[in-house]
């Protein structure tokens, strides 16, 4: 059903897309502890590195995230729509290993819009862009166009070490050995995130 699935999901007007052969569930564990998937090396592989293997530039963006105490965080990251891997549609996001003081540098260089929303998403210069082209990646999303479903996701990925169902709309899937949590949405895209190990 999956299989079939994917076929639909390709059509014409994705052909120009760049085909890779690297699948979610291929994730090496290096001598190092590192972790690869999709051919990207976690805290390793830069940004730049990680465009010339998706052969496009990604559409850089910074984050910023308010918790319900007020505390902000941070976060820079580019993302690439339109990636075939193995016939299915996917997006990546791919996020940029930063310190904290680093980021709130880039902060106070933008202009944030006076708003309640709990996450900001705006874009950046292109100075910032070329500045930290060669900073490592610190996390993988991974985003595909269609649902796995539960089967397909054990047949794929093997048992999950939990499974948490955390509303009627989410449940988390935890993958530690993989560094891989699945967030599985009832109303939204599933997200399948890698972070290093610890």
């Amino acid at each position: 059903m999956i299989g079939t699935a994917m076929m639909i999901t390709v059509i014409g007007q994705h052909e120009e897309a760049n085909q890779l052969d690297a699948m979610p569930w291929q994730v090496d564990r290096l001598e190092n502890g590192s972790l690869r998937v999709f051919g990207l090396t976690l805290g390793k592989t830069s940004i730049q590195e990680a465009n010339q293997i998706f052969a496009r530039f990604g559409e850089n963006k910074f984050q910023i995230n308010t918790d319900n105490d007020g505390k902000q965080s941070f976060e820079l990251f580019t993302h690439y729509d339109d990636l075939l891997f193995d016939g299915l549609i996917a997006s990546i996001k791919l996020t940029y290993q930063i310190d904290h003081e680093e980021l709130a540098l880039i902060y106070r260089s933008l202009t944030t819009p006076l708003t309640k929303q709990k996450t900001i998403t705006l874009p950046i210069d292109k100075s910032i862009e070329i500045k930290y082209l060669n900073s490592p990646i610190a996390s993988i999303t991974y985003i595909p166009s269609i649902d796995y479903e539960f089967n397909s996701i054990r047949q794929y990925f093997g048992p999950a070490a939990t499974e948490k169902s955390i509303n009627d709309d989410l449940q988390i899937w935890d993958y530690p050995k993989m560094g891989l949590q699945i967030f599985i949405y009832d109303n939204a895209p599933d997200q399948f995130i890698y972070k290093p190990l610890k």
